[in-house]
């Protein structure tokens, strides 16, 4: 098996960043899950949704950025207190403000709040069905109407469990009876144009012990079709995937964490085909969140990775995919189960939040590189 190499910090190049300035979102340790970052507001500074519950009911949360790193205002989305997993920012009506896609476990309804472009928020539809054991959901436009869908894992028995798309029917309407794509035991679902055909296909990481799937995308219009096309082990027990293009040569490969087996990347090889799974860096934690983006501002992408009861780790990329700089960061406390990355503070370098269940809620914002330390 290849292995893709992994260097420790110490031979990290000077551009590599460091996330030691930490900011608390909240200050209790509760069950939270996820972590969505935009200006709800429309103040030009970036916002932060908290997402909690999973599987214990909890209010989500708005924390209003100033630009700067700081968080001054908070309160609650809704009234609600509901088990969620995930609280996608996406433009569902239309109206140029952004929306809250909520998805709960059962029994509570998947919920869509919109937004009166002042960053309050009413709940407006619901969308699916309140006893699916939904985990996460994605939005993208997957009928190419152009309006936004949601994409809807559920993990459970694969012999009774199926993941859906449902279709926005505009103005932030969603249907109840969706469209059943697969039924693969799932906590994710990445939607990409896995095949540059300028449609957006659905990888399925399957979470419990079975095979994972990329659904190739034949829709015309409503009337949906996906082909099947497998990847990685048939006993796979995958927490999270992203669609990358890891090793800059046109392809789009599949980062994945498997809470067995670790960190993998599935390169593309063209003619809807992707490679074995390749490991990134050493086993010996247990990878429970997952994100993607160019933090040192090289051009390529890098991988972020959280843990259970240790800290989080980025992958630095040296461009080729194949080689990669491991920094941690972080306390350790607690098990991180959702990033988002985004500039909080204005200085041009990107900052990580993290949902963690059982520690608080903290950003970890992008500073001096270990050369200038």
């Amino acid at each position: 098996m290849t292995v893709v190499a992994c260097l420790s910090i110490a031979a990290q190049s000077s551009r590599l960043l460091r996330f030691d300035r930490v900011v608390a979102l909240e200050t209790t340790s509760e069950t939270s899950a996820n972590v969505h970052i935009g200006d709800v507001n429309g103040d030009g500074h970036l916002d932060v949704v908290l997402a909690k519950g999973r599987h214990w009911g909890l209010v989500d949360r708005i924390l209003l950025g100033d630009g700067r790193g700081a968080f001054p205002s908070a309160y609650d989305l809704g009234p609600a207190s509901d088990k969620t997993y995930s609280s996608n920012l996406v433009d569902v009506d239309g109206d140029g403000d952004l929306d809250v896609v909520i998805s709960n476990d059962r029994p509570d309804p998947k919920r869509i709040y919109l937004n009166n472009g002042k960053g309050r928020f009413s709940e407006s539809d619901t969308y699916g069905r309140p006893e699916w054991s939904t985990r996460n959901a994605a939005v993208a436009d997957v009928n190419g109407d152009k309006l936004p869908d949601i994409i809807v894992a559920n993990r459970g028995n694969p012999a009774r469990t199926a993941n859906y798309v449902c279709l926005n029917r505009g103005k932030g309407q969603f249907d109840d009876d969706c469209v059943l794509f697969s039924k693969e035991s799932a906590t994710t679902i990445t939607p990409a144009d896995m095949n540059a055909d300028g449609r957006v296909d659905l990888v399925v990481p399957h979470r419990d012990g079975g095979q994972s799937h990329i659904y190739l995308n034949a829709s015309r219009g409503d009337a949906l079709s996906f082909s099947a096309v497998p990847f990685g082990p048939a006993d796979a027990t995958i927490r999270s995937s992203a669609a990358v293009d890891l090793d800059r040569d046109g392809l789009i490969d599949i980062v994945a964490i498997d809470e067995q087996r670790g960190l993998f990347a599935f390169f593309g090889l063209g003619g809807d085909k992707w490679s074995a799974a390749v490991p990134i860096g050493a086993r010996g934690r247990t990878p429970y969140a997952l994100a993607v983006g160019d933090l040192d501002s090289d051009g390529t992408i890098d991988v972020i990775v959280g843990h259970v009861e240790a800290p989080g780790t980025v992958f630095f990329n040296d461009g080729s995919g194949r080689r990669f700089t491991a920094v941690d960061f972080g306390d350790g406390k607690g098990t991180a189960y959702g990033f988002d990355i985004a500039d909080l503070d204005k200085d041009g370098r990107l900052d990580i939040a993290m949902a963690r269940s059982d520690a608080p809620n903290v950003v970890y914002f992008g500073g001096d590189n270990a050369s200038e330390r």
